[in-house]
Protein backbone atom coordinates (compact mmCIF):
# COMPACT_ATOMS: atom_id res chain seq x y z
CA UNK A 1 0.00 0.00 0.00
CA UNK A 2 1.02 3.57 -1.05
CA UNK A 3 2.44 5.74 1.61
CA UNK A 4 0.78 9.17 2.02
CA UNK A 5 2.16 12.31 3.10
CA UNK A 6 0.80 15.30 4.72
CA UNK A 7 2.95 18.17 5.51
CA UNK A 8 2.20 21.67 6.92
CA UNK A 9 -1.69 20.77 8.56
CA UNK A 10 -2.43 23.35 11.27
CA UNK A 11 -3.09 21.65 14.62
CA UNK A 12 -6.88 22.87 14.72
CA UNK A 13 -7.29 21.11 11.20
CA UNK A 14 -5.62 18.02 12.78
CA UNK A 15 -7.80 18.23 15.84
CA UNK A 16 -11.12 18.10 14.10
CA UNK A 17 -9.74 15.66 11.55
CA UNK A 18 -8.77 13.43 13.98
CA UNK A 19 -12.54 13.92 15.56
CA UNK A 20 -14.14 13.06 12.29
CA UNK A 21 -12.03 9.75 12.42
CA UNK A 22 -13.33 8.84 15.70
CA UNK A 23 -16.94 9.49 14.64
CA UNK A 24 -16.75 7.89 11.11
CA UNK A 25 -15.15 4.58 13.26
CA UNK A 26 -12.09 4.44 10.93
CA UNK A 27 -9.42 2.74 12.62
CA UNK A 28 -6.91 4.67 9.58
CA UNK A 29 -6.01 7.74 8.44
CA UNK A 30 -6.74 5.55 4.81
CA UNK A 31 -10.46 4.66 6.51
CA UNK A 32 -11.29 7.99 6.69
CA UNK A 33 -10.07 9.44 3.43
CA UNK A 34 -12.08 6.06 1.95
CA UNK A 35 -15.38 6.66 3.76
CA UNK A 36 -15.04 10.99 2.70
CA UNK A 37 -14.47 10.07 -0.54
CA UNK A 38 -16.83 7.70 -0.88
CA UNK A 39 -19.92 10.46 0.80
CA UNK A 40 -18.70 12.78 -1.42
CA UNK A 41 -19.83 16.78 -1.18
CA UNK A 42 -23.22 15.64 -2.09
CA UNK A 43 -23.47 14.13 1.06
CA UNK A 44 -21.74 16.32 3.58
CA UNK A 45 -23.44 19.56 4.71
CA UNK A 46 -20.28 21.83 5.66
CA UNK A 47 -21.55 24.38 8.34
CA UNK A 48 -19.26 27.72 8.92
CA UNK A 49 -18.79 29.37 12.23
CA UNK A 50 -21.25 32.08 10.52
CA UNK A 51 -23.89 29.76 9.82
CA UNK A 52 -23.83 28.47 13.51
CA UNK A 53 -23.41 32.01 14.81
CA UNK A 54 -26.86 32.94 12.34
CA UNK A 55 -28.71 29.60 13.58
CA UNK A 56 -27.74 30.52 17.42
CA UNK A 57 -29.30 34.01 17.21
CA UNK A 58 -32.49 32.42 15.50
CA UNK A 59 -33.10 30.11 18.41
CA UNK A 60 -32.43 32.96 21.24
CA UNK A 61 -34.74 34.86 19.01
CA UNK A 62 -37.43 32.43 18.86
CA UNK A 63 -37.32 31.23 22.52
CA UNK A 64 -37.29 35.04 23.58
CA UNK A 65 -40.61 35.30 21.44
CA UNK A 66 -41.72 32.09 23.13
CA UNK A 67 -41.39 33.57 26.67
CA UNK A 68 -43.30 37.11 25.28
CA UNK A 69 -46.38 35.10 23.83
CA UNK A 70 -46.77 32.84 27.20
CA UNK A 71 -46.96 36.19 28.80
CA UNK A 72 -49.43 37.56 27.35
CA UNK A 73 -51.74 34.56 26.75
CA UNK A 74 -51.08 33.93 30.21
CA UNK A 75 -52.01 30.53 31.26
CA UNK A 76 -51.36 28.57 27.90
CA UNK A 77 -48.21 28.13 26.63
CA UNK A 78 -46.77 28.43 22.87
CA UNK A 79 -46.30 25.13 22.92
CA UNK A 80 -49.61 23.84 24.51
CA UNK A 81 -51.83 25.83 21.95
CA UNK A 82 -49.49 24.74 18.65
CA UNK A 83 -50.34 21.38 19.94
CA UNK A 84 -54.17 22.13 20.57
CA UNK A 85 -54.24 24.07 16.84
CA UNK A 86 -52.54 21.24 15.69
CA UNK A 87 -54.87 18.70 17.15
CA UNK A 88 -57.81 20.95 15.83
CA UNK A 89 -56.74 20.60 12.34
CA UNK A 90 -56.49 16.86 12.67
CA UNK A 91 -59.29 16.61 13.55
CA UNK A 92 -61.20 18.58 11.08
CA UNK A 93 -59.12 16.79 8.61
CA UNK A 94 -60.47 13.52 9.66
CA UNK A 95 -64.49 14.59 9.81
CA UNK A 96 -64.51 14.75 6.29
CA UNK A 97 -63.39 11.05 5.55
Amino acid sequence: MPTLLVKNVPEGLMRELRKLKAELGCGTWAELLEKLVKLRSRDVIIIGEEDLERMRRAVDGFLELREIVSEKWGKGTVLGEFRRARDHEAENSNAGC
